[in-house]
């Protein structure tokens, strides 16, 4: 009994990392693929043998827990200050840095800028991590806030944490959309609306989803049970965070392998 405990906690622990869950990252990585140049899209299946950005969209969550990529278990996050502004590492203590989700993308982009003079593992490496991040990044969820601490609420007639809401619980239950329908709804920007939401930089987006989010805690309250008006408050919020995460992903994609 002892050992089935301590697997359900280490399951939800996992839960919690996962943001948007397979859905909404494959969503994310589809939106992205049908907006990538031509050379783009050749050049990163070429490293890729072949399969999808979407095909890996999640593979830094299957992979973290392994030894190899355990140092990446706390990517997943986006920390900013109390004004919004991302900390870049700003944060943790000397010699306790863990990683940010931003922090560790716009060193990912830099460095696979010069893709040509690297080895095809890292290239390889860096377009999986860069095809997630730009995801945790832009889930409400994973945007870290000073103070604010998780809670559990009750949705779906289960007491969950409402970071899981965000994770997967929440966008499954929106749209029965398969990731293919998410790109026939969300991918269909003009150009003056693409150059409106990838303009900037990584960092300019954070502090945009950082603005945008923070709202997601006016929502619930620790023990609130969710139903439809939450559902249509946040309704907008997940499919606007998923439109403007593909566009902007492919945005660094194609910037990359130009």
């Amino acid at each position: 009994m002892k050992k089935f405990i301590v697997i359900a906690i280490a399951v939800c622990m996992a839960l919690d990392l996962s943001a948007w869950g397979r859905l909404g990252h494959d969503a994310i990585a589809y939106i992205a693929e049908c907006n990538l140049t031509p050379k783009a899209k050749k050049i990163i299946s070429d490293y890729l043998d072949g399969r999808s950005i979407v095909y890996y969209s999640s593979w830094m969550d299957d992979v973290r827990t392994t030894p190899q990529y355990g140092f990446t278990t706390s990517w997943h996050v986006a920390y900013v200050d109390e004004a919004g502004e991302p900390y870049m590492g700003r944060n943790f203590k000397e010699g306790e840095y863990k990683g940010d989700a931003l922090l560790e993308l716009t060193r990912l982009v830099d460095k696979l800028r010069n893709y040509k003079e690297l080895d095809d593992s890292t290239v390889v490496a860096g377009i999986k991590m860069i095809v997630h991040l730009t995801g945790d990044m832009h889930c409400p969820g994973h945007v870290k806030y000073p103070g604010v601490k998780g809670f559990s609420v009750k949705f779906g007639g289960s007491n969950v944490s409402y970071h899981s809401v965000w994770d997967d619980g929440f966008i499954g239950s929106i749209h029965k959309w398969s990731y293919i329908e998410y790109n026939h709804q969300l991918g269909n920007l003009d150009r003056k609306q693409v150059a409106k939401i990838t303009a900037g930089t990584p960092v300019d987006w954070e502090r945009q989803n950082a603005a945008d989010c923070r709202v997601i805690y006016e929502w619930a309250s620790p023990g609130a049970e969710l139903g439809s008006e939450f559902r249509l408050a946040a309704w907008p919020l997940a499919d606007s965070q998923i439109q403007k995460a593909g566009y902007r992903l492919a945005k660094l994609l194609n910037g990359i392998f130009r």
